[in-house]
């Protein structure tokens, strides 16, 4: 649709919603008529447990509250599909996330924002600037890098955050034995960055490391074969082993909350997704997050489901 297409790029090049404002209240009554008329939102999503469940969530919620025509994309592919898919208007909206935006996606960014509210304002402006595509309300939840503990070593050592990890190990902490995927073993803002942001990178040398694939580190560090290791802060196998999450105090790790991002042009001509997805973000917390991922990743729920019927938890549908 070349009209669509040139009236986006008009958009980012006036810095988004704003360059309309003069049109006016003839722009008013068009966005009106769009609105009661109706119109098609295709909901796309990454394809993996989380990003299935929230890609649900939208499309339930504007389904049961609109009289859009929704069509399901949920699992279209990875972060670069799903991008240039709304970007070139072949969607209208996934969830991404704020530390995504900023590191990967364009224009990149190689400097580490560890203020989830600062992080959030820079990729809003910058997205709506460039692409004319809009972030809506950021979800607590944080899909970022931890360190985990097996909870019977954290509750032996005392230690909660990682300044008390690096204390712990500055002190002559020994016979620890520490899990991690091999990427994060070697990439310089893995392991190497990490011990050296908090100041244990010359306090490792009774410290065991072992390689392990990702899938089974969970299980390694929850039944006691590593006393820490590396994981994901919303994946569900935290709870099925009660693994203890190390406060990251110090901010290393990237933010990575979770927002949907929406082509400004279909947000103007349908204001009511925004209230919509608002609402369905609100409370969405990193423990939610998990619980959610819980249902599908390991109880086999439907992702469809579940995002349904947390939606009516929340009186959303």
């Amino acid at each position: 649709m070349p009209q669509s297409v040139t009236r986006r790029r008009f958009l980012a090049a006036g810095g988004g919603l704003a360059a309309t404002a003069g049109i006016g209240g003839l722009s008013g009554c068009l966005t009106l008529a769009t609105e009661l008329g109706g119109g098609s939102v295709k909901v796309s999503s990454k394809r993996f447990t989380e990003q299935e469940v929230l890609g649900y969530i939208a499309y339930e919620a504007l389904s049961a509250n609109t009289d859009l025509n929704v069509t399901d994309q949920v699992g279209l592919g990875g972060t670069t599909t799903n991008f240039r898919a709304l970007d070139t208007d072949e969607v209208q909206l996934y969830w991404e996330y704020t530390g995504t935006a900023w590191q990967t996606l364009p224009p990149q960014h190689d400097t580490v924002i560890s203020d989830p509210e600062k992080l959030y304002r820079k990729v809003k402006a910058e997205f709506e600037q460039k692409h004319g595509l809009t972030f809506l309300q950021r979800a607590q939840l944080n899909n970022t890098y931890v360190i985990l503990a097996n909870p019977d070593w954290a509750k032996k050592t005392g230690v909660e955050t990682l300044s008390d990890f690096a204390q712990f190990l500055q002190n002559g902490g020994s016979n620890l034995t520490v899990a991690l995927n091999a990427e994060f073993q070697s990439r310089a803002d893995g392991w190497p960055g990490l011990s050296e942001h908090y100041g244990f990178a010359d306090d490792l040398g009774n410290v065991t490391v072992n390689n392990i694939g990702s899938g089974l580190l969970y299980q390694v560090i929850g039944k006691g074969s590593a006393d820490v290791g590396v994981g994901f802060n919303t994946d569900p196998r935290i709870l099925q082993f009660g693994l203890r999450v190390l406060t990251d105090d110090k901010g290393y790790f990237p933010v990575y909350n979770a927002a949907p991002l929406v082509d400004s042009e279909t947000l103007e001509n349908h204001p009511s997704i925004r209230s919509l997805l608002n609402a369905a973000s609100d409370g969405l917390t990193t423990d939610v997050m998990r619980r959610l991922n819980k249902q599908v990743a390991i109880e086999k729920k439907n992702p469809q489901t579940v995002a349904k019927e947390y939606l009516q938890r929340k009186e959303v549908i």
